[in-house]
């Protein structure tokens, strides 16, 4: 006998009883539905990506996996007999509490605090009406939360993960370090003087370094954000610290011997991928990067774990974390 599904209260206090449902099958007419929306963007993204980006088709398949998650769980009677139903208010309403929830998350979180933030409020919405327009549904837009950022942690941990990978690579003499903790070492160097997001570190190239006796600056165009959406990104030319020119300086040697064994085409890009990468050569993607700094944190937190640091002192697995942990702690200098 199924048990009534229950979802969380708006006010954050006791669960509010939801429609007593059993498990909805994959094959409900409205996630058929959705399915067949989502292939429509699937063949605008392959042919016209300035209408539906990459970006957006996969926020967009997030939001669809979603509300496949929650429909089982219990939305409205009829959520699951056709995609109007899906997409009307109190259905809407009910998918929005899982998601702010966290039980609609399919990978862990290290945070003991399992909730959504807003901005991932505001994405889901945009996705729900986008999916309805294309649809030619009706769609009650609900209110959006404000533009809110991820809160920030202790800025000493950019120097735990400094001292992290100085540790690593005198584990070897320096014409014998592994090319990733070169690239490691200058790319979080990068980070700490400039701090991009992961689309600029991505998307920088050789040409925007400047290395000379006298000068050492690193030219980035930002990406605009939030409310900065539409306008037009201005470039910015950034002083380089000694230590991060150096460590550029390194990596740019093992770039050189990288790119010698490469067949075809030279790449512009600053980052490449390194071995034991089968790709080593070639530029490396955003999620490349993501990855690379997730491995070394995952790495940092273990020795923080045997030292006995407190989970608040872990250093963050996500890098927009620690960036803007560095900039806010940049701005209050500033502001001082």
């Amino acid at each position: 006998m199924s048990s009534p599904a229950r979802h969380p209260s708006a006010s954050g206090g006791r669960s509010t009883p939801a429609v007593a449902l059993t498990a909805v099958p994959s094959s409900a007419p409205a996630l058929l539905e959705l399915e067949r929306i989502l292939d429509q963007f699937r063949t605008v993204n392959r042919t016209a990506k300035d209408v539906v980006s990459d970006a957006r088709l996969q926020q967009l398949e997030w939001v669809a996996n979603e509300l496949n998650i929650a429909l089982p769980l219990g939305l409205t009677e009829n959520a699951g007999d056709s995609l109007a139903e899906l997409l009307a208010p109190d259905a809407v309403h009910a998918y929005l509490l899982y998601g702010r929830s966290g039980l609609l998350r399919t990978m862990p979180t290290v945070s003991t605090n399992p909730t959504s933030y807003d901005t991932s409020e505001r994405i889901r919405i945009f996705c729900l009406e986008a999916l309805a327009r294309q649809a030619r549904l009706p769609f009650e837009m609900p209110d959006l939360p404000p533009w809110t950022v991820r809160p920030t942690v202790s800025p000493l941990l950019a120097d735990v993960i400094t001292d992290h990978l100085e540790h690593t690579a005198g584990q070897w003499p320096e014409a014998d370090r592994p090319d990733s903790v070169v690239r490691g070492l200058a790319m979080w160097g990068v980070m700490r003087d400039v701090l991009p997001r992961l689309g600029e570190l991505e998307s920088m190239l050789l040409d925007d370094l400047t290395l000379t006796a006298d000068t050492a600056t690193l030219t980035l165009i930002r990406q605009p954000q939030g409310g900065l959406r539409g306008k037009m990104p201005e470039p910015e030319t950034l002083p380089l610290s000694v230590d991060t020119a150096q460590r550029l300086t390194d990596w740019l040697d093992r770039r050189a011997k990288l790119i010698d064994r490469l067949e075809g085409g030279t790449p512009k890009q600053l980052w490449l991928s390194t071995p034991p990468n089968p790709d080593s050569g070639v530029p490396i993607h955003r999620r490349g990067i993501s990855k690379w700094y997730k491995k070394l944190a995952d790495a940092v937190q273990v020795e923080q774990d045997a030292a006995g640091a407190r989970e608040a002192d872990m250093v963050p697995t996500r890098w927009e974390t620690m960036r803007r942990t560095l900039l806010a702690q940049r701005e209050a200098r500033e502001t001082a």
